[in-house]
């Protein structure tokens, strides 16, 4: 009786120790956003880590290969998600846009499972409890819902008192790890030509890019792979 109990003790502390070490590996982003692949890791570390605790009857030593095998797993499939914007997509999600210029889009919510009560639930959570005020909203990968009010509801800054603001639209991604996003030029109407144009006024090439947004205004927010930092 007492073996068992000093085997059980002993049992936890190392799967304490394992957890930790794997969310070390995996990285801190398995705690800060809940994604697809961040919520299957979630769930079987802490079934595994249990097992390894507390079934004694079960194999320390297979419990631990298994652990092992699934953190690499996991690795290797985020790092997968890095290098292909497609495979990303079903590894990890990618955002749905439930609010499009004022318009609740249904086929979207529908997509989501998610009613019009839950919406506005969300939407009340965020101090917006007029939909009239919305703008864009869209569903983030890790479930929560991220807001853009209209000009009129925008709280006024030093900007605003220096010149009248244009009209605004949601952030476009253009080109993602050094891939061009076409659905995303043709979306807001634009052309490759255009998207060369804008790269050459920098002395740019798309493949120099790492990350390319249109922004709120219109305005092109550009990250280089290297950036030449001081």
């Amino acid at each position: 009786m007492m073996s068992d109990l000093i085997e059980t003790i002993i049992r936890t502390i190392l799967s304490v120790f394992l957890l930790i070490i794997s969310i070390h590996i995996i990285g801190k982003q398995l705690i800060s956003r809940m994604t697809y692949l961040h919520y299957i890791v979630n769930i079987t570390l802490g079934s595994i880590a249990a097992n390894i605790a507390f079934e004694t009857k079960l194999n320390f030593f297979n419990l631990t290969v298994s652990l092992t095998v699934f953190v690499t797993l996991s690795v290797l499939l985020s790092h997968l998600a890095l290098k292909s914007h497609t495979f990303k997509k079903w590894i990890i999600g990618q955002p749905i846009t439930l609010i499009d210029k004022g318009k609740i889009l249904e086929k979207n919510l529908s997509k989501t499972n998610m009613s019009l009560e839950v919406l506005t639930q969300n939407l009340r959570k965020k101090d917006i409890f007029d939909l009239d005020e919305v703008e864009y909203a869209v569903l983030e990968m890790d479930g929560g819902l991220s807001v853009l009010k209209k000009t009129m509801y925008l709280p006024l800054t030093r900007k605003d008192l220096a010149f009248q603001k244009s009209d605004i639209s949601f952030p476009v991604e253009l080109i993602v790890d050094g891939e061009i996003i076409f659905k995303n030029l043709m979306k807001k109407n634009l052309t490759m030509k255009w998207l060369e144009n804008e790269l050459a006024k920098r002395k740019l090439v798309y493949n120099n890019v790492n990350y390319m947004v249109l922004g709120t205004n219109n305005q092109l927010y550009i990250d280089l792979y290297q950036d030449h930092l001081n």
